[in-house]
């Protein structure tokens, strides 16, 4: 009888073109930091950060829907008395707790921030921690309402910072710097 050998396939090693940071650079306060002086992280940033907020808010309206489309069975159930608090509090609840989350990752950045090439680092250029994304969250929705006077404090200040970031000690850099 022969002996059958089984088909040899080599497989690539899964590479990004840079070499990945080690475990403790993910933690906050320790890896090596930005060089947040170069004037190229910030150009453009006010028009990315809209757009990236622009993105995050549809794609919590996604998920809101959805959600809704559950809470209709529950307003069914409880004849109403659940519907009109969870439609309202559901988004901005959502909202914050993706944010939270997204933002004190490894990347720093929520789903909108990536597609626009910027994430939020502290102010000695390492990412932040998620009590930092949390409060940076929840200041930008307390800032809503007076959405557009914020935005135009970004035209007048160092780094195009809005007032959370102040509030917070953080900074909004490109991914990319030109």
């Amino acid at each position: 009888m022969t002996e059958r050998k089984l088909p040899s396939i080599p497989l690539a090693r899964l590479e990004t073109g840079r070499e990945r940071p080690s475990e403790d650079a993910y933690a906050p306060g320790f890896g090596p930091g930005v060089d947040l002086s170069d004037p190229g992280l910030y150009e453009g940033i006010l028009l990315r950060r809209t757009c990236a907020a622009l993105l995050d808010f549809f794609i919590v309206s996604v998920i809101s829907t959805v959600l809704w489309l559950a809470n209709c069975a529950a307003t069914i159930g409880t004849l109403g008395l659940v519907s009109l608090p969870a439609f309202i509090l559901a988004p901005v609840v959502i909202h914050i707790l993706l944010c939270t989350y997204l933002l004190g990752g490894p990347s720093g950045a929520s789903f909108g921030m990536r597609a626009c090439g910027i994430r939020v680092v502290n102010l000695e250029g390492r990412r932040i921690d998620h009590v930092q994304a949390f409060l940076t969250t929840a200041l930008f929705f307390a800032t809503v309402p007076i959405f557009l006077p914020i935005l135009a404090l970004g035209f007048f200040t160092e780094r195009s910072r809005l007032l959370h970031d102040f509030v917070v000690g953080t900074v909004v850099i490109r991914t990319d710097p030109a």
